[in-house]
């Protein structure tokens, strides 16, 4: 199977929820080993929008309403590998209070390949960073369930069964990305964004605010430390395209 990412899904994250998987992350637990190849996010400044699209592969997309960015990253991509460990993915699902049965014993052994691939970052002053890179790719074996993954995963995020369940069976997992959202710090809405479906996330302090969509094979991320959504979907429509 291949996974590409087309569309978000947003999922409300208790705090509760949140201290059991940071607990977990601290006892180092994993469904598996991870072999990571290539780091990526590491970023190199580039003198302009055109160097950085031939160093990143890609077409760059810029803010006229802003003017020039002051500086320009390109953003490292990378790729590794998951091979699934039953019993660990079971312990983890078990201890996160999800249904460690929701994962069958043909899991053990899989093994997922994960591509990040080269990216660009825009920043104008500490106001505005626009960010944009291929959809990461997944590949896993064909047999793998990503229904029955994909509500696992809900359930150690803190869904409900039956809920995690509903939701599961209303989504296509080979296009759509979970996206935890922390209840008690951030609200989000679906709104329309550059003619597309994206997620328009906003803190609960007023502070800031970002936006994430999906186009032509190509994620994006424009957020602001001290102004609005509302600001943030007047400056998309001036992306250039």
């Amino acid at each position: 199977g291949l996974f590409r990412v087309q569309k978000f899904a947003p999922i409300s994250v208790s705090p509760e929820q949140l201290a059991v998987l940071e607990q977990l992350a601290e006892e180092d637990m994993a469904p598996g080993e991870l072999r990571i190849k290539n780091e990526p996010g590491a970023l190199t400044p580039v003198n302009s929008l055109g160097e950085a699209g031939i160093e990143a592969g890609l077409d760059v997309r810029t803010i006229g309403a802003l003017g020039e960015p002051d500086t320009i990253n390109v953003i490292d991509g990378g790729d590794g590998s998951l091979r699934i460990d039953i019993a660990a993915a079971r312990a983890l699902m078990e201890a996160a209070g999800a249904d460690p049965t929701l994962l069958p014993d043909s899991l053990d052994g899989a093994v997922v390949h994960v591509a990040v691939f080269p990216g660009v970052q825009q920043n104008w002053g500490e106001a505005y960073t626009l960010m944009q890179a291929p959809s990461p790719m997944v590949d896993y074996p064909e047999e793998i369930d990503a229904q029955a993954l994909g509500e696992a995963a809900l359930q150690v995020l803190g869904t409900e069964p039956q809920e995690a369940r509903r939701i599961a069976q209303n989504i296509d997992w080979a296009s759509t990305l979970l996206l935890p959202i922390p209840s008690e710090a951030v609200t989000f809405n679906e709104v329309l964004i550059d003619g597309v479906s994206g997620v328009a996330l906003e803190p609960l302090d007023g502070n800031g605010g970002a936006l994430m969509w999906q186009k032509d094979g190509v994620i994006y991320m424009l957020s602001t430390h001290n102004g609005t959504t509302a600001e943030l979907l007047m400056l998309v429509d001036s992306i250039d395209n």
